[in-house]
């Protein structure tokens, strides 16, 4: 009877690890389409945003200025809101912010992924291309001056392309190069 329980025991773990190690092998490399065609639910800020399966990405090679972020209402002793006054100029922020939104919300990209696929912060890292008419959105938003370069190696597939559209807007002063 031990024998036998110790030979089971043994055949179960010989078999595991080629299971597990397939599955992780699909999880972190996609051999599969799952990437090719996804869809842009939500835009977080101007480099990252969730796609249909709930999954957060990242655009490699840029760093964007930070969302904007509502701020609480300030209100007066009895209660009411006191507004703000209004300004005639929009930040850097909120274009950026609304740039990326208007490129990329339920929109349908294909996503291509270099050495790392999973950035510091557990999040997918990506380049990303509109199905429609096959444009580089990283290179896009660098390309308008709203995101200043950021090259991690080894995360390089892309480089020169991306230092183009980022010199690109620095030489024309567009976005964030206009101070």
């Amino acid at each position: 009877m031990k024998r036998l329980l110790l030979f089971t025991t043994f055949l179960f773990l010989l078999s595991t690890p080629v299971v597990s190690a397939q599955s992780n092998f699909d999880v972190f490399f996609k051999t599969d389409n799952q990437y090719q065609d996804v869809l842009i639910i939500e835009v977080i800020s101007a480099d990252t945003f969730r796609i249909e399966s709930g999954e957060l990405v990242h655009l490699i090679g840029l760093k964007a200025p930070e969302a904007p972020r509502h701020e609480r209402q300030q209100r007066d002793e009895y209660g009411f809101v006191i507004e703000k006054k209004a300004t005639p100029l929009i930040t850097i922020e909120d274009q950026a912010f609304e740039f990326a939104k208007e490129l990329l919300l339920d929109q349908r990209v294909r996503l291509e992924f270099d050495v790392n696929k999973i950035g510091d912060k557990h999040i997918t890292l990506a380049y990303a291309f509109l199905l429609d008419d096959d444009v580089f959105v990283n290179a896009e938003i660098l390309k308008k001056g709203f995101a200043d370069l950021s090259l991690r190696p080894p995360n390089t597939k892309y480089e020169e392309q991306l230092r183009t559209a980022y010199q690109a807007a620095r030489k024309e002063f567009l976005g964030i190069h206009n101070e």
